[in-house]
């Protein structure tokens, strides 16, 4: 019923009609396993580090999915454009299901580590397979793809806030095994709707090993994730006055390189030239690393201490999760609405002052013996900023860069993301532990009220600046 009312409004308004409903949402069950995999571990590393008896590899548990994503969504699409965007979609689901398989059976943090990368690898290929697959249907059909877009992002946003909530019930069943299990039904129904209502891929020419390695740019997908492993491995080192300063001075060289490679590259696996050519674009990108330090700060780091020192159940700490997902909606579709009219440095002003005051309150009140509903309120607040920051970044990097640059752009800020969610698992393995005052909850809130501070300079700075040059003469 709803498909015939959008079609008869398209046909009246001489627009072409949305693409069949069946197609976006048989692919939007496969995109949600990377947000629900994210999500869902974030209830289960406490009782990960008791079975491994290793507390010292959670960070590096939370933050190899990220890093295998950033390396693996933008070579998913590159290859979805070589090989065909619906079999790259079904090669993913495959590598979650062996990834989901294995995943509950290993018994070292190390094996643990491997596994994940492997599902990051899977889980990144489906947002932009399907994003090809709607592509190439809309173009074809000569229909419009506005609606598909929507329904595939609903999906990733829907399973990121349920996440928690969903992963705490699953461990209260089957332990920390539970979130790789949930995985094996969603794959199969995806992989079942997919090779039912998604068209095939047109037939390709085979091309020579040489030249799909020469579109890839393996040589910059290997040094970002040596100058991603080094700056984690120095930052971790970071432990009182003895940090491991070789991995910082062997990091200046591997992004020297790195960026080197990337500017002179013919296909680059992350066009740098876009930074220097368009700097607000990577100011843009800093600013997101930043804001998405401190959301996934809350993502990864609220769950640990309410498990590990207030002693909560995974199930009640997957309740309680929910106000920051269930807020963080109800903002972005605020932010939505007031950037209609507004700058959008105007969002990231509300953003970032909302993390500082969310952040501060968590610093100042939190403690062992806390109210419930004290807890929630606060969860929600932390929840307020996300929309914001995202919306206000995304529009500001529509502004910063050229229409023909909008797919590379918006692949570095995904990387961006991937890159402060890796970086927040750092700062949350320095701050939280029994053996910290409070279990280290105050200190990071302090850390997210500081990062939303100097955001908050910089943007009201941006703002007044730019007003500035508007009504110059």
């Amino acid at each position: 019923m709803t498909r015939d009312v959008d079609e008869r409004r398209a046909a009246a308004a001489g627009e072409p009609r949305p693409l069949p409903a069946r197609i976006p949402w048989s692919l939007g069950s496969g995109t949600l396993l990377l947000g629900l995999n994210s999500a869902m571990i974030a209830v289960a590393l406490i009782p990960m580090a008791e079975y491994f008896g290793d507390e010292g590899s959670i960070a590096w548990i939370v933050s190899c999915l990220y890093i295998a994503a950033a390396v693996g969504s933008p070579t998913a699409g590159r290859l979805a454009d070589l090989f065909g965007a619906r079999r790259i979609y079904l090669v993913g689901l495959a590598i979650i299901l062996v990834a989901s398989v294995a995943g509950p059976f290993v018994t070292t943090p190390e094996a643990m580590i491997l596994d994940r990368v492997l599902l990051g690898l899977g889980a990144a290929a489906q947002f932009p397979a399907a994003m090809a697959v709607i592509r190439t249907q809309a173009e074809r059909r000569g229909e419009n793809a506005t609606r598909a877009i929507g329904v595939i992002a609903l999906c990733g946003q829907t399973t990121a806030a349920l996440g928690p909530t969903v992963g705490g019930f699953m461990v209260l069943l089957w332990g920390w095994q539970g979130i790789f299990w949930v995985n094996l039904p969603v794959v199969a129904v995806s992989a079942a709707l997919v090779l039912a209502f998604v068209p095939r891929d047109t037939r390709r020419e085979r091309m020579p090993v040489r030249a799909v390695l020469g579109s890839l740019d393996p040589i910059g997908m290997l040094l970002l994730v040596g100058s991603l492993l080094l700056l984690m491995l120095g930052l971790l080192s970071w432990e009182g006055s003895s940090p491991q300063w070789i991995y910082f001075i062997a990091l200046i060289p591997v992004v020297g390189l790195f960026v080197w490679r990337e500017l002179r590259a013919a296909t680059p696996f992350v066009d740098v030239r876009l930074m220097v050519t368009y700097p607000q674009f990577g100011l843009t990108c800093a600013r997101a690393v930043a804001t998405f330090v401190s959301f996934y700060g809350i993502f990864y780091g609220l769950p640990q201490w309410l498990e590990a020192t207030r002693g909560l159940d995974p199930g009640t700490t997957g309740l309680l999760m929910l106000p920051v997902f269930g807020v963080g909606a109800i903002s972005t579709i605020a932010a939505t609405r007031i950037g209609r009219r507004t700058n959008p440095r105007v969002l990231l002003i509300v953003g970032t002052s909302a993390m500082v005051a969310a952040g501060g309150l968590l610093a100042v009140t939190a403690s062992r013996d806390m109210p419930l509903w004290w807890l929630a309120v606060l969860c929600a607040l932390l929840g307020l900023p996300n929309g914001f920051n995202n919306l206000g970044n995304q529009l500001l990097l529509h502004r910063a860069v050229p229409s023909d640059a909008a797919g590379a752009s918006s692949g570095i800020y995904r990387t961006a993301q991937y890159v402060g969610a890796a970086l927040a698992a750092v700062v949350v393995a320095h701050q939280l532990g029994t053996d910290q005052p409070l279990g280290g909850i105050r200190e990071l809130g302090g850390t997210i009220a500081a990062i939303g501070g100097v955001l908050l300079v910089l943007s009201l700075f941006a703002l007044f600046r730019g007003r500035k040059k508007e009504i110059r003469p």
